[in-house]
């Protein structure tokens, strides 16, 4: 899983075009800043007012809710509380925390623990949290297993109503030690909430981008579909290699890897994806999983799921749940070549990207 906001694998949008196509190009600007640990960028086409205040401003409420990294946060009171004989009660006056929360059960429930936001401890304990690895063997393993599982026995939440009117939310802690970790899931969130906000706003051609995570609307400045890039996924953040280019239209896009944030430990190699599962690290060949939805929630979540899942599993799952409407691109390793599964919807839109 995702230990913090900044994403893996970097996604960035072409802007190379030809003069001509400069002279044609619509009306727009573009909006940069920093948030959750990492920058974003927001085109808006058709329009050229200034949104970054109300950005900045919905991205520090959103981090006061679900951010790990601020002190103080709901999540982090959340968290700190651990008492199993009451209740944390609190006014969820924006809902993102209730979204959250119940968008990941749903998602845990349906790749049955692979998607997990109750990994914090095992995260931690590996050492790609907020403290330092510990000595991990079996036995802690299973010990810290003891407190992950998104199941109403080990925390529960519970939004109180009146009279059909919310009035308060509660949180119950079944096993002290379970804790929550929204990081795999926020950051698309966030995207979400910017794309609502500019569309709130009459924006309807605009491409948000935080973090590596995006979501297209419309068209671009020079009135065509979104062309996005993904990265090739190697060691090597000096230099920026294209592994694909695809087109995007009115959809999420997110990508989880492993390539970049890992350790080694006499010998072995440790990625900083968690199977929930297992409590261990994974080991298998996928190194890069591309999502694209309607939603980047939805896109990163199960972006940090397939990277759980493998390749195989993840091509089974797509297979049982056709429901779900998600396209990916999956990179992995066969032998010292780098290997593709694009799913068939996705076939059509992606460009890759002959090696040198």
């Amino acid at each position: 899983m995702k230990s913090s906001y900044i994403t893996l694998i970097s996604i960035v949008v072409l802007a190379a075009c030809s003069p001509l196509e400069q002279e044609e190009q619509s009306l727009s600007a573009t909006i940069q800043g920093e948030a959750q640990g990492t920058t974003y960028t927001i085109t808006t086409v058709g329009d050229s007012m200034n949104y970054k205040p109300g950005i900045d401003s919905l991205l520090s409420a959103f981090d006061q809710d679900v951010s790990l990294w601020v002190e103080g946060s709901l999540i982090n009171r959340i968290n700190n509380f651990q008492r199993e004989d009451t209740v944390f009660s609190f006014y969820d006056s924006s809902k993102v925390f209730s979204v959250l929360f119940d968008l990941s059960h749903e998602i845990y429930t349906i790749t049955e623990g692979a998607f997990d936001p109750t990994v914090y401890p095992l995260v931690e304990a590996w050492g790609f949290g907020l403290k330092n690895k510990q000595s991990m063997t079996q036995e802690k393993v299973d010990s810290l297993l003891y407190y992950v599982g998104f199941e109403p026995y080990r925390i529960d939440m519970n939004e109180i109503e009146k009279g059909y009117i919310y009035e308060h939310t509660d949180i119950r802690i079944g096993r002290a030690g379970t804790r929550l970790d929204f990081n795999a899931i926020a950051q698309g969130y966030s995207v979400d909430l910017i794309a609502d906000y500019l569309l709130q706003n009459g924006v309807t051609d605009f491409m948000v981008e935080l973090g590596g995570e995006l979501k297209c609307r419309g068209l671009n400045p020079q009135g065509k579909a979104w062309r996005i890039a993904v990265d090739k996924p190697v060691d090597n953040e000096a230099e920026r290699v294209f592994q694909a280019i695809i087109t995007v239209e009115d959809k999420a896009v997110a990508t989880s890897g492993n390539y970049r944030k890992f350790y080694e430990e006499e010998g072995v190699v440790y990625s900083h994806t968690i199977d929930p599962r297992t409590g261990f690290p994974v080991q298998h060949s996928l190194l890069s999983a591309t999502v694209l939805a309607n939603e980047c929630s939805t896109a990163d979540a199960y972006a940090t799921a397939f990277m759980v899942m493998g390749v195989e599993a993840t091509a089974q799952f797509l297979a049982a749940h056709p429901e779900l409407n998600l396209e990916v691109y999956l990179l992995f390793h066969d032998g010292e070549k780098i290997e593709a599964v694009i799913s068939e919807g996705l076939r059509k839109k992606i460009e890759e990207l002959d090696e040198e």
